[in-house]
């Protein structure tokens, strides 16, 4: 079974600043050599490149026999470089891009780390996109050395199907929270673990969904306060509700409203905080996929709820409501249909999948056709925050896992209107395989998800 997190009660609108610097138990930059810089031949920040690239770099002022000079994608494995005076002394790798299709076309961020002995002496990022016809993920910053916050633009994830159309306008984003787990990791392990910064760096780039359940004391004010937030930096931002009664039958993230009449109440202030905002709302995940704890009379009762949930957050215009469906290994295709109709899909604008799991694309997309072609054709988005090595069958924790395609609207399938985080890569299932519990950030398990990747 799948399950769930429990997020921090609130959305702070406070920016957070984090540092990248050093790697793979290197020395932190010295203060003494802070004015040491690299430049960067090849490649350029924002350059589009296929087969096999030569890496190019220098520091001025040095000869090329007194530094050494270290690439790396991402935050992964240090790739030493060579001593190389064709034109001008530099140091030069040479490297094959055409297999990197984890991340699609990008962005990937290459760091140049360069150093004199065990201590690194300076170090630079670009961000690179590669030519191999994938689709393009959220941008990142331009330069991975400021405190910035990460805006995306609607060219680097253009809308491709009419579902999300309207949401995105021509300077819109995917909304990035800009004090996440992730960079307030990174700012903590800054000195003690730089190459561990440097891959919560990687994840605190990319848009993830917020959680709202009955740890929110007030919901209506933090959906409205994320919303504002989202607004300001011209952003879309992705909510997940999660407080139906008997949530997750007594598991490891159980709890949820005490009754109907306190669900249906909560959902109302939920779309009261939306009020008309632009926003991705991913309904209640496992309420359908796990109904079967429940009685019969039970049952009818939560497919109604979900169905008034449905109508009262699309009285917001601009929401996009998807019911969850579990995923392609839960329940079969005809059921998971016959119970999201019973839901009020036909006036959601579809349903989720793969939430808080490891199913890869593929069989998502596969089961998320089966269920679509029995329900008049609904879209579907699906889960990608830690499927980029499939699943083991295993849902609480398991090793070997790592983040899937980043967050996008352009999916290339006309079904699937987004690749979305919904999990919070980092945050635990429950307490196994070594986690703590449901929803509390596990920050080693996120460095995996990363370094896995590669």
């Amino acid at each position: 079974m799948v399950k769930k997190i429990i997020s921090r009660s609130a959305v702070s609108l406070a920016l957070t600043s984090f540092i990248l610097a050093g790697l793979l138990g290197l020395a932190p930059i010295p203060a003494a050599a802070a004015t040491v810089s690299i430049s960067s031949w090849w490649p350029t920040n924002g350059a589009h490149m296929q087969g096999v690239q030569p890496f190019k770099v220098m520091i001025s002022g040095l000869d090329v026999s007194q530094y050494d000079m270290f690439w790396q994608v991402d935050g992964g494995q240090l790739n030493s470089m060579n001593n190389n005076y064709t034109g001008y002394q530099h140091k030069e790798a040479s490297v094959d891009v055409s297999g990197w299709k984890w991340h699609g076309s990008g962005p990937y961020v290459i760091n140049f780390v360069a150093r004199q002995g065990g201590t690194v002496i300076a170090q630079q990022s670009e961000t690179i996109y590669i030519d191999n016809n994938l689709p393009v993920a959220s941008a990142v910053p331009a330069k991975v050395t400021t405190a910035a916050p990460v805006v995306t633009t609607a060219s680097t994830i253009p809308a491709t199907t009419p579902a999300v159309a309207a949401l995105v306008s021509s300077n819109s984003s995917l909304y990035v929270i800009p004090n996440s787990e992730a960079a307030e990791q990174a700012v903590i392990w800054a000195s003690s673990n730089p190459t561990g910064a440097i891959a919560m760096k990687v994840l605190a780039s990319q848009s993830t969904a917020s959680w709202f359940g009955n740890w929110n004391s007030n919901v209506g004010s933090d959906v409205h306060a994320l919303v504002v937030a989202a607004e300001a930096a011209n952003s879309i931002p992705t909510l997940v509700a999660y407080n139906i009664p008997e949530r997750d039958c007594g598991g490891f993230s159980a709890g949820g409203a005490n009754n109907p009449a306190g669900y249906t109440s909560w959902i109302q202030s939920f779309a009261q905080g939306l009020g008309s905002s632009k926003a991705i709302v991913i309904l209640e995940p496992d309420a359908i996929a796990d109904i079967g704890c429940l009685s019969s009379a039970d049952q009818a009762t939560r497919l109604s709820l979900l169905g008034n949930a449905v109508s009262t957050i699309k009285k917001d215009p601009n929401a996009k409501v998807y019911i969850d469906a579990g995923h392609s290994n839960w329940i079969d295709a005809a059921t998971m249909a016959r119970e999201l109709s019973q839901a009020n899909v036909a006036q959601a604008d579809g349903f989720s999948l793969n939430v808080s799991n490891f199913m890869s694309n593929s069989s998502e997309i596969t089961y998320g056709q089966q269920v679509s072609s029995q329900i008049s054709g609904k879209h579907f988005v699906v889960d990608t925050s830690r499927n980029g090595n499939g699943s083991t069958g295993q849902w609480c924790n398991p090793s070997g896992m790592a983040i899937g395609t980043k967050p996008t609207l352009q999916t290339g399938n006309a079904l699937v209107d987004a690749f979305l985080w919904i999990k919070t890569p980092g945050e635990s299932d429950g307490p196994c395989n070594g986690g703590p519990s449901a929803g509390m950030w596990w920050p080693s398990y996120a460095q995996q998800l990363v370094q896995n990747a590669h």
